[in-house]
């Protein structure tokens, strides 16, 4: 599924291609609803609020924010599902197509863990390259400093660990900054409100 795409049509009253596109997750999420002492009709009661819950999403997101339109309808679903249950007070059941359903009080939590990814691409995107490649060899492909110094042209290990760190404490810091600048445009959008 092309993510801009459906982030596009949500924002521009399209919403209805949006959905159809969506709707191929359904199944899914019914599987694991009626596996998990639901009905059918409560699989789509869960899946429409949790397309309503993305709408509201997107709506302020760039065409190009990272956030995976179907692990986020997926684990709302399963977060609104979890919550009905809890109501209930039934026990669960499992479904190898969604993973193990955990119990979580607020849907919030996966949008958190959402903006902590945006945040992340965002640093790794204003890193210089020289920082951008060291800290990618070293956490995604799990090159050895040995090899990374050798790569990226340090005449000692010793060199390539000082810039490593450095990378890593320009990134942090610019994380800090963005989750504060976050926190205080969320604090003001809810005084908006």
């Amino acid at each position: 599924m092309n993510e801009s795409k459906i982030i596009h049509f949500l924002q521009h009253d399209k919403q209805d291609k949006a959905f159809r596109r969506l709707y191929k997750y359904y199944p899914k999420v019914e599987k694991h609803i009626l596996i998990n002492s639901g009905s059918k009709e409560e699989a789509l009661d869960i899946f429409q609020d949790a397309l309503v819950i993305l709408y509201q999403k997107v709506q302020n997101m760039s065409a190009d924010s990272p956030i995976k339109i179907d692990g986020f309808l997926i684990n709302t679903c399963k977060l609104l599902w979890s919550n009905e249950l809890r109501k209930k007070k039934v026990r669960t059941g499992d479904d190898s197509g969604l993973g193990r359903l955990e119990f979580k009080d607020e849907i919030e939590e996966q949008m958190e863990k959402e903006e902590k990814f945006k945040i992340i691409e965002d640093v790794l995107q204003k890193l210089g390259e020289k920082c951008k490649k060291i800290l990618e060899m070293f956490y995604f492909k799990s090159f050895s400093m040995e090899n990374i110094a050798k790569k990226i042209g340090y005449k000692t290990v010793k060199s390539a660990k000082v810039q490593k760190y450095k990378c890593m404490e320009s990134a942090r810091q610019m994380a800090l900054e963005m989750s504060h600048l976050s926190a205080s445009q969320a604090g003001s959008n809810t005084e908006m409100s």
